[in-house]
């Protein structure tokens, strides 16, 4: 997986998660992380290979690196829901957060 498994990685990855692909195109920062990530995964490609792993190993490494860097919709879905809930509980005076 050089360079361009990485980005084959990535692809298959951001047309899986619409929302994701959405973000890397309109939102600054995830487009960022998104880029550092290209280049992590070119770097870790290169290591995998010294190492011995063959390309399908590496492929595997990267998309799992990928969706855990990056999660999917469906979970940062959930992330959003949970974040909504527990500010909703502290509206309503039911959760209180003490300041540092």
């Amino acid at each position: 997986m050089n360079q361009l498994g990485a980005d084959a990685v990535l692809h298959e990855y951001l047309s899986s998660n619409p929302e994701a692909q959405h973000a890397a195109l309109h939102d600054p920062q995830f487009a960022a992380e998104t880029h550092r990530l290209r280049q992590v995964l070119a770097h870790l490609d290169v290591a995998l290979a010294a190492e011995g792993l063959d390309d399908e190993a590496r492929q595997r490494v990267g998309a799992r690196l990928v969706t855990d860097c990056l999660g999917t919709d469906e979970a940062n879905a959930r992330i959003r829901d949970h974040d909504e809930a527990v500010k909703q509980l502290m509206a309503q005076g039911v959760v209180h957060v003490s300041a540092w």
